[in-house]
């Protein structure tokens, strides 16, 4: 495993710097590596190198932190850097992390008659490039320049469209990639330099369909040597009680057929949108929605395979079919989370299928986006 890193991206002239321009140095002395991949947001890494030459040439170079890495074929951004005699340990996000340092700025009024918030229509593709291109790639302020240059890939869901207010730019995409099952991720340009955002859509590798090799896992297929299986309805709320920039309130549920009973969970929030205004159409249901979009039922399994195949058999954002060792259940799952470590020449992988419980600081900053913190 060799980890090569690389000095912040330079915009000069109408262009971002090259990486053989900004190389630093390359080692293969690695202690250890973590990476916890997502399928639709930025993930976090470490990385732990011994204090030898190498580490001596990232320090003389200086620029490494904002710099990034490249190991394992993963594009990571480096946040922090911490040492001693004996070690150097680098940690950050994958370069999609970014994007999350830009908010969606609007202008005063848009053709579309909707002050206040930037709407974009097109297919999702469309949609996710409009807003990184708006306050990344080619801003009005030339201080929020992000080096990106360019987005391919799945397109999604065909027409799609968005209508974001100073959102946190990767919460943006989260939230488009989700409702059209797709994943993202960011890869260095080599060529011109900069970066660019690849989309993925997943490839059903279950036990539901016979058009390519499956992939199931089990223990009785003696890939799996353990698994967790979690299941709840804690942090789901499916009927949000919202009230419009007008004061009128409305009440927008998760599913076709309302919840009742204790199956059915209320939250209340403040959208700064109208619910009847025509130019707003569909988009205050869409709206209030996205402002609880992580307030779902969990149904997740959390695996260490024995044979990772990760890479080649499958990758994240796949579908694949899971037993539980337990009951004996065989599930459609997607791949949203993927668990890299390496440690003295081994690497182990761990898999996160279907949605899993968001962690309690994750929770208290969603509450407090969607105004629920103080009112539930």
């Amino acid at each position: 495993m060799i980890a090569k890193f690389f000095k912040e991206p330079v915009y000069s002239n109408g262009s971002w710097s090259t990486f053989q321009n900004d190389f630093i140095t390359a080692t293969g002395s690695i202690s250890a590596f973590e990476y916890d991949e997502q399928f639709t947001k930025p993930g976090d890494f470490t990385l732990t190198l011994p204090f030898n030459a190498d580490a001596i040439k990232l320090f003389a170079a200086k620029g490494i932190v904002n710099g990034t890495v490249y190991v394992d074929g993963c594009w990571l951004w480096v946040q922090g850097i911490s040492y001693d005699d004996k070690t150097i340990v680098i940690t950050g996000k994958d370069c999609r992390g970014m994007l999350s340092t830009r908010i969606t700025e609007y202008a005063d009024a848009q053709e579309t008659g909707t002050e206040g918030y930037d709407v974009a229509a097109g297919s999702t593709l469309d949609c996710i490039w409009h807003y990184i291109n708006n306050n990344g790639a080619a801003p009005a302020d030339t201080a929020r320049l992000l080096p990106f240059t360019g987005i391919e890939g799945a397109e999604g869901t065909p027409s799609d469209s968005y209508m974001s207010r100073l959102e946190v730019l990767t919460d943006v995409i989260e939230r488009l990639c989700t409702d059209a099952d797709i994943g993202y991720k960011v890869v260095g340009n080599l060529q011109t330099g900069g970066f660019k955002v690849v989309t993925i859509k997943g490839v059903d590798r279950s036990h539901e369909q016979n058009d390519r090799p499956r992939v199931i896992f089990s223990a009785s297929h003696r890939n799996v040597t353990a698994q967790r299986f979690e299941h709840g309805v804690d942090n789901m709320y499916n009927a949000i009680y919202a009230t419009d920039s007008s004061d009128t309130l409305s009440i927008v549920h998760r599913d076709d057929t309302p919840a009742s009973g204790l199956s059915r969970r209320e939250c209340t929030i403040s959208a700064g949108i109208s619910s009847t205004a025509p130019e707003t159409g569909d988009y205050f249901d869409r709206y209030v929605l996205n402002e609880v979009s992580d307030n779902v039922e969990t149904h997740s399994f959390d695996i260490t395979v024995r044979t990772s195949g990760y890479g080649t058999d499958y990758n994240i954002g796949d579908y694949v079919s899971v037993q539980d060792d337990c009951t004996k259940g065989l599930y459609k799952m997607q791949i949203t989370g993927v668990r890299r470590s390496y440690s003295s020449g081994q690497i182990n992988i761990g898999i996160v299928l279907g949605k899993p419980k968001q962690k309690p600081l994750q929770m208290i900053v969603n509450n407090f986006i969607s105004g629920t913190a103080r009112r539930r």
